[in-house]
């Protein structure tokens, strides 16, 4: 069992680790274009995977539905991803990323629905924050304020959140029955099948053209954030398989606010009072969520 000590670190160094990526995503992504990125994650994301299956990977006899459960969970994580990507490209990633990233709130009510489980006025009220404060970060009544996010913008970030969500839900059943190591496994399919999953769905949405000649520095960036994101993986699976969630998710789950102050002091993004106000909603609804003593 790990001492609340290192349970502080894990969570903790989530929250720097998701955190910080989102700032190297936005730099990277707009410089080198969605197809680049989704490349990069077969690249970098993939030999992690690899590496880190076959030093976690744990004896066990996987049923026909553990292994489609556990692959489609997976594609499901790389698909926000992607829909991630594209938010960002015209997108504030301070606005955006907190939209995506309000997909605990999913989770807690598919865990409701199909899982029989318990909901506490504490995490429901939490819940209800994300909601509003997701709908207050969508609302702009003028379009040219150097806040508003674009329709295009708001559209991935919603499909990124439900997405999310239900990768979210799905791996914490999957981790409960096969173990994070194995479930790296099934990371490894979802990292080399990236780029043709982009390309399908490219090829049925309207997407922005590729920027020519991206500079070293923003292949470099590239592979920091999906880097970074890996990373806060294992530290998250690995919290969350051995100790109590109310622990973990109410720190790792305050990520957004590192993005958010990183964006507005780094890439001298805007929001107004009141989107700073949902913002804050946001993380406070995650961390309640996450609380249940």
């Amino acid at each position: 069992m790990i001492n609340i000590e290192a349970w502080f670190l894990l969570s903790s160094s989530v929250v720097l680790l998701w955190g910080v990526s989102g700032i190297f995503a936005k730099y990277s992504t707009g410089r080198l274009g969605v197809a680049r990125v989704v490349l990069l994650i077969a690249a970098v994301e993939g030999p992690m995977y690899i590496a880190a299956f076959i030093l976690l990977r744990e004896p066990h006899d996987f049923s026909l539905y553990e292994v489609l459960l556990a692959t489609g969970s997976c594609m499901m994580g790389i698909f926000g991803y992607i829909c991630f990507f594209e938010s960002i490209l015209q997108g504030q990633v301070a606005i955006a990323g907190t939209i995506s990233a309000g997909y605990p709130a999913l989770t807690v009510i598919g865990a409701v629905l199909f899982l029989s489980e318990s909901l506490t006025a504490m995490q429901g009220f939490g819940v209800v924050m994300i909601i509003v404060g997701v709908l207050v970060l969508s609302y702009e009544p003028n379009p040219d304020a150097t806040n508003a996010i674009s329709r295009r913008s708001l559209t991935f970030a919603g499909l990124a959140f439900f997405a999310w969500g239900l990768w979210s839900f799905s791996s914490k059943v999957a981790i409960d029955m096969i173990g994070p190591g194995n479930l790296f496994g099934f990371y490894i399919i979802s990292a080399f099948t990236a780029p043709l999953m982009y390309a399908f769905f490219r090829a049925r949405w309207r997407g922005e053209d590729a920027p020519t000649n991206p500079s070293k520095t923003a292949w470099s960036f590239g592979v920091v954030f999906l880097a970074l994101n890996v990373l806060g993986a294992f530290a998250y699976s690995y919290a969350l398989d051995s100790g109590f969630a109310s622990l973990v998710v109410p720190i790792s789950s305050a990520y957004p606010i590192v993005t958010v102050v990183l964006a507005m002091a780094i890439l001298k993004e805007h929001v107004n009072v009141g989107q700073v106000i949902a913002l804050v909603g946001v993380v406070a609804g995650l961390v309640m969520i996450g609380i249940t003593v």
